[in-house]
Order: structure tokens, then sequence, then C-alpha cells
């Protein structure tokens, strides 16, 4: 079974709430979940936490018009998958 998507579509938030909206949806992220983030940029200040808090991406952009940033527990093999399969 593939993992569950929760999108969150940033584009039109100023900085920070793209950050705050983000981080606490991965707080209340549960096993065979991921995140799908849509930004306008790439949220540099992020990945930082990301990595501090366990967590792996996968940012894809596309043209000027925005990014795509895929984020999963590093435990979490299923949503892994899941976004692997999402090229």
């Amino acid at each position: 079974m593939p993992a569950q998507e929760i999108t969150l579509d940033v584009r039109e938030m100023e900085p920070p709430e793209p950050y705050e909206v983000t981080t606490e949806a991965l707080r209340n992220l549960q096993p065979g979940q991921f995140v799908r983030m849509i930004s306008r940029r790439r949220p540099r200040l992020l990945y930082p936490w990301l990595a501090e808090h366990g967590f792996q991406d996968d940012t894809r952009q596309h043209g000027d018009a925005h990014y795509e940033i895929f984020i999963w527990a590093e435990d979490d093999a299923v949503s892994a998958a899941t976004v692997a399969d999402t090229t």
C-alpha cells in the first residue's frame, strides 16, 4: 500500500509562515505519511531543521514556476518508496 500524501501549498504565504506550517505538519506526521510542499522558492532554512529532526527530502524544481519538496521520516521505507515512484 502506498504512503499517504499530505499536500501543503505554501506559494501564497509570506515568510516565516511556510516554515512554520511545514514544521508543524512534520511534528504530527505518522508512519506511512509524507509531506508534499509546493513552494515558490527553495526553502533553504527548512533543510537544517529536517536533518536535525530525522527527515529526508527530495526537492524538485519545475522551471521558474515552483518547487515540490517531498519530506518523510528517514526510517519510513514505505513513504520513501512512494516518493520515488512519483517521478
